[in-house]
């Protein structure tokens, strides 16, 4: 009737709560929006990553990889927890340089960042990503074989966090939860479970064979 007396031309009602953004709303309603809004989800990982000391204890493992030797440098920080890993093959500029710069930043990157996860436990999650890739030139025999880079990366890692070799349990956690696997990539399946038996090569977890 207002609209009407005062001679408008159109008239345009927007109920409460109808649209995201309305044109007019009282500070009261606002307020009680503000208190129904949900309360904001908790973050696990927060922008940012911890400042490097200038000084830093740690700890060099040699191992012998497809790609010849590594080394893998493990500093942590006054706790005792791990909190930077370098990782140096080959020759300046080649390209599995480039690759074990590229996995040392990575875990490097991950034991930095602000996190509730204490950073042991992400190293040990590390293990078990890195565990088991196969590659195209898997070197040793039994528990000494080492599958790949990525995968003596990740036995001189669990030899930090104190994993058996022959099992990757690591000391406080349920055995088996780090399997270090024998073979090489299958095929068929995805298993590492390819060896090279009689002339062959045959796969342990679903029967592939190459002959």
């Amino acid at each position: 009737m207002l609209a009407w007396e005062l001679g408008c031309k159109g008239l345009t009602v927007y109920v409460t709560g109808s649209r995201e953004r309305i044109v007019l709303e009282t500070k009261a309603t606002a307020a009680r929006k503000d208190q129904k809004a949900e309360p904001a989800q908790l973050r696990i990982w927060q922008e940012g990553k911890k400042p490097r000391p200038a000084r830093l204890d740690g700890s060099t493992y040699q191992i012998s990889t497809p790609l010849g030797k590594a080394f893998v440098t493990v500093n942590q920080n006054g706790e005792g927890q791990p909190f930077e890993v370098f990782i140096t093959t080959a020759k300046a500029g080649s390209e599995t340089a480039a690759v074990s710069e590229a996995i040392g930043r990575l875990v490097s990157y991950l034991l930095r960042v602000a996190s509730p996860v204490p950073p042991r436990e992400r190293m040990a999650e590390v293990v078990r990503q890195l565990a088991g890739i196969g590659g195209g030139r898997p070197m040793g025999f039994g528990p000494n074989r080492v599958l790949s880079l990525p995968d003596g990366v990740a036995r001189a890692l669990a030899e930090y966090l104190g994993h058996t070799p022959e099992t990757g349990h690591v000391p406080g956690e349920p055995a088996g939860q780090i399997p270090l696997r024998i073979g090489d990539l299958c095929p068929e399946c995805g298993e590492a479970a390819v060896v090279n038996e009689e002339g062959c090569r045959k796969c342990y977890a679903c029967g592939f064979s190459e002959c």
